[in-house]
């Protein structure tokens, strides 16, 4: 009885240990310091003087263009999600994040990224165009912060079919991508990726990319860097630096690329056509056909990585 009373504080010692590793101590920055709505307002103008004309409001005062009910409203308020916006360490970096709720040109999730040099990051959570009302619910996944992610699902043949879906945000490879707790990997052969021409300047180019990292570049139209007017336009090889492949190749495995749709499409037009094959194991494919390009967060930076390629690598 003596010896397990004194193995009792050592236990709770151990215990809270365990749950210290697991949670980031957050340092604080500006983001910390926001107590309201026009706090908010001005620190999102200070760190992107190119986002003008937004309002930060609540979901609930948010009105459905699809529905005459309430619908924003009565979701919003059973899933109890009543600020504006919300702070957590997202990327687990130890610093604060902000994830915003704002009416930007129509219904606007952003987050706002804390880092050591105070140089802070945008990125809008919602990637659609007409976006309708989402409901970001915040809570925990192995001590990490994770956005259970509420939206519509719609059916455009059959609008009786339109129904509330969740899909659980973390945090992972660079950006916001769907949590996968059970991973399998695969051994990928050969990535190609090709985009088609859109209504506008969008980059056309073909990429391969082969398991020994060797890769080709055909780049076709529009293929400029930003801020630069150079373009690039040819056919380029060169060998993808490791770290960038395996990052490419981890988040496919993770994304578990063979489960997802052979084809996705918004529900608008004139816009970038994606094809991604992926050659892996004894010989298996998997294509996926992206019109609008947004078919899943997982695939939204799996193309974003892939785009980077054409100006982060030793092209000859």
């Amino acid at each position: 009885m003596k010896n397990i009373i004194f193995l009792l504080p050592i236990l709770f010692f151990l215990i809270s240990c365990k749950e210290q590793n697991q949670k980031q101590i957050i340092t604080k920055t500006k983001i910390d310091s926001l107590e309201s709505n026009i706090d908010v307002e001005k620190f999102i103008t200070s760190i992107d003087t190119s986002i003008k004309k937004f309002k930060i409001q609540k979901i609930s005062d948010f009105k459905d263009r699809f529905s005459k009910s309430d619908f924003c409203k009565s979701i919003a308020d059973s899933l109890n999600i009543e600020k504006t916006f919300y702070k957590d360490d997202f990327d687990n970096n130890g610093y604060n994040d902000l994830l915003v709720v704002m009416d930007y040109y129509g219904f606007t999730v952003m987050v706002i990224y804390g880092n050591a040099n105070h140089n802070f990051k945008i990125k809008p959570l919602t990637r659609r165009a007409f976006q309708d009302c989402i409901f970001p619910k915040i809570r925990e996944i192995d001590g990490i912060a994770a956005i259970d992610f509420y939206h519509k699902n719609y059916d455009w043949n059959n609008k009786s079919k339109n129904q509330l879906v969740k899909s659980t945000l973390v945090y992972n490879y660079g950006d916001f991508i769907e949590y996968n707790p059970k991973i399998t990997k695969h051994i990928i052969k050969k990535i190609e990726f090709k985009t088609s021409g859109c209504f506008g300047t969008c980059p056309v180019f073909n990429l391969v990319i082969n398991e020994n990292r060797t890769a080709k570049f055909d780049a076709q139209m529009y293929n400029e860097q930003e801020r630069q007017t150079k373009k690039i336009k040819g056919k380029f090889s060169t060998e993808i630096k490791e770290n960038e492949f395996n990052e490419i190749v981890g988040l496919l495995n993770y994304i578990n690329f063979p489960d997802l749709k052979n084809e996705y499409s918004v529900t608008w037009t004139d816009d970038q056509r994606s094809t991604l094959k992926i050659t892996y194991d004894d010989g298996l494919t998997k294509t996926i056909s992206d019109y609008g390009m947004i078919g899943t967060y997982g695939l939204d930076r799996v193309y974003e990585m892939l785009f980077s390629l054409r100006f982060n690598q030793s092209w000859k």
